[in-house]
């Protein structure tokens, strides 16, 4: 890996690095011809209404990526021809036409060869490189995830297939009716192929939870005074939904290969159907821990009202535990009858996921994000607890 190539960030291009390597029309290819699954929206992601605003909202999006690809041409140009540096840039041992920082490095998207390229950081360890290659090769067992080319742990790269469509998600929720929709055709058939696709793995729930707070009581961000305003409302939160779990006793609890981030943001509509992305938090976890995800990402990242995800959860949870009679009777008993410890594990899993996150994400304030879940759970009992106090009166 002796070549190394320059990446900028030109003007009003928060996401996206640009190869200076490349010629202005392979840049201008890039932009205008193919379809871009780097970006959260494309022009057919638009919320659909009415045929008229429908039609309106294209021709809008349309107008607005067609004046920002010819500002990001024209100001790639006076970076590439000038002796102007981008005040952003990276070198990088592989080529491509475009990189977007990710979680732990970068990714390189080359076109040409159809392939992606994640560069890790020099400061991610070479342990916390091994284990996400390994939840990557979880992912290559199925047929709805990109499959994996080549791995080098210690020059700290891989590569893995490019898969061109439209990215699943959209600033603005879909309605119940269409997500339902979306649900039942596409989406069960991936959960379900995740939770048989190999054994299940079961564990009594106070183990589990002791498990989960051990990991969490050896983090070290607990222990930095920064991270003080943050850290006493999870730490309570954690140990609030903990102490419900234990009180549970023994009961066993079915454990899953779960994706870890199994939404929208990571799914693409291809012409082979749906794709999930981002393979990287792949390990065993409770067996809803998917269904959630994909149902709180709504009311987390797209401002749903938890009252309207309460409502969808409250249908979807029983059309897809029911679709697991069939195939495995006991589990989906065993889900039904323990309905709210899944979810309650759900909680306590996602946060420990992201506290483990929080080490190397650069992107984000994941102190933030761990709150704004805190906050819709939170929302989200409360629901609960008063349609039980109604149901009772």
């Amino acid at each position: 890996m002796g070549s190394q190539y320059n990446y900028i960030q030109v003007r009003r291009e928060d996401k996206r690095y640009f190869c200076l390597q490349q010629n202005t029309f392979s840049l201008a290819w890039l932009l205008f011809f193919r379809k871009n699954t780097l970006l959260p929206m494309t022009v057919e992601n638009v919320v659909k209404r009415g045929l008229l605003k429908r039609a309106i909202g294209v021709i809008r999006r349309q107008y607005y990526t067609c004046s920002n690809n010819i500002e990001t041409i024209i100001n790639f140009v006076i970076v590439k021809y000038n002796s102007r540096k981008s005040e952003l840039s990276v070198e990088l041992p592989f080529y491509g036409q475009v990189c977007m920082l990710v979680n732990k490095g970068y990714k390189i998207i080359d076109l040409r060869r159809g392939v992606t390229i994640k560069v890790f950081r020099d400061d991610v360890d070479i342990p916390a490189i091994t284990n996400e290659m390994q939840c990557l090769q979880k992912g290559n067992l199925f047929d709805f995830a990109p499959s994996i080319r080549r791995m080098n742990i210690n020059e700290r790269w891989y590569e893995e297939e490019y898969i061109d469509g439209d990215r699943d998600y959209s600033a603005k929720p879909r309605n119940s009716s269409e997500i339902m929709k979306k649900f039942q055709e596409e989406i069960i058939p991936c959960l379900e192929r995740l939770i048989f696709h190999q054994s299940l793995m079961t564990k009594h729930i106070k183990d589990y939870v002791d498990e989960i707070r051990s990991i969490l009581s050896c983090d070290n961000s607990l222990r930095e005074k920064s991270n003080a305003q943050y850290l006493e409302k999870i730490i309570a939160f954690i140990d609030s939904i903990a102490e419900q779990l234990r009180s549970k006793g023994d009961l066993p609890v079915y454990l899953a290969l779960t994706h870890g981030d199994f939404c929208p943001a990571n799914m693409l509509n291809t012409k082979r159907g749906l794709i999930i992305l981002d393979w990287e938090s792949a390990t065993y976890r409770s067996a809803l821990f998917d269904f959630y995800s994909y149902f709180f990402f709504r009311s987390v990242h797209q401002k749903l009202p938890v009252d309207k995800l309460n409502n969808e959860i409250k249908v979807a949870l029983p059309f897809f535990v029911s679709k697991l009679d069939s195939m495995a009777p006991d589990i989906s008993r065993n889900l039904k009858t323990f309905e709210e410890v899944y979810r309650w594990l759900y909680y306590i899993e996602r946060v420990s996921m992201l506290m483990e996150r929080e080490k190397h994400d650069t992107k984000h304030n994941i102190f933030e994000v761990i709150l704004r879940f805190i906050e819709v759970f939170k929302t989200y009992e409360d629901i609960n607890t008063e349609k039980l106090t109604c149901s009772n009166l």
